[in-house]
């Protein structure tokens, strides 16, 4: 299925759920981060946007999260950190709340994976841990196509320190979920 048909059937979804304008915000998501990812490509080989289109999927399908900002914010997860786009402009097009959600999603380079984390935690009344444990959640699902077997160790590593417990703290879901992908990926690893 591509990231069109998983979007349509997340809207689909989503009809059932908020009003035309917060569907219209979501559409209008999905179109910039559309935009912001054109021309890159995963490890598995899919057009990047399959990424955040999957992790809203997730959270709406399986965590049953309707938020419109929410929504917004995992397809646009990834934006000002594999593009131009700033939180700014974000708040511009969107608004605070969103371009909030996505700027504490975004890692920048000179923090640590633990401060960056924590600042995600610690801000848990905007949604913004659950919108990372589903990005992690989708990572972890296609992380086997990686044909690279140190990232695939680096993932277990980092999940296994900070986004299972962080998981174990937040939805019981997600982390049952990350528990089962983390046994996938190590058998992957021993197979190698």
């Amino acid at each position: 299925m591509n990231y069109e048909e998983i979007f349509q059937r997340l809207t689909e979804r989503l009809a059932t759920e908020l009003t035309d304008t917060d569907l219209a915000l979501v559409g209008q998501a999905f179109d910039v981060a559309r935009v912001a990812h054109d021309g890159q490509v995963r490890d598995e080989g899919t057009p990047y946007i399959v990424h955040p289109v999957r992790v809203a999927a997730a959270l709406v399908n399986e965590v049953k999260v309707f938020t419109p900002s929410l929504v917004c914010a995992a397809l646009l997860h990834d934006v000002i950190e594999d593009s131009a786009t700033t939180r700014e402009q974000l708040a511009e097009m969107f608004n605070k709340e969103i371009a909030e959600v996505v700027w504490l999603l975004t890692k920048l380079e000179d923090v640590s994976r633990a401060d960056y984390l924590g600042a995600i935690e610690a801000a848990g009344s905007t949604g913004a841990p659950i919108v990372k444990l589903c990005d992690r959640l989708d990572n972890l699902r296609y992380l086997t196509c990686s044909s690279r077997t140190e990232k695939i160790r680096r993932y277990i590593r980092t999940t296994e320190a900070y986004y299972l417990p962080m998981a174990a703290r937040t939805n019981a879901y997600v982390h049952d979920q990350m528990e089962l992908l983390l046994d996938v990926a190590r058998e992957a690893v021993r197979s190698r």
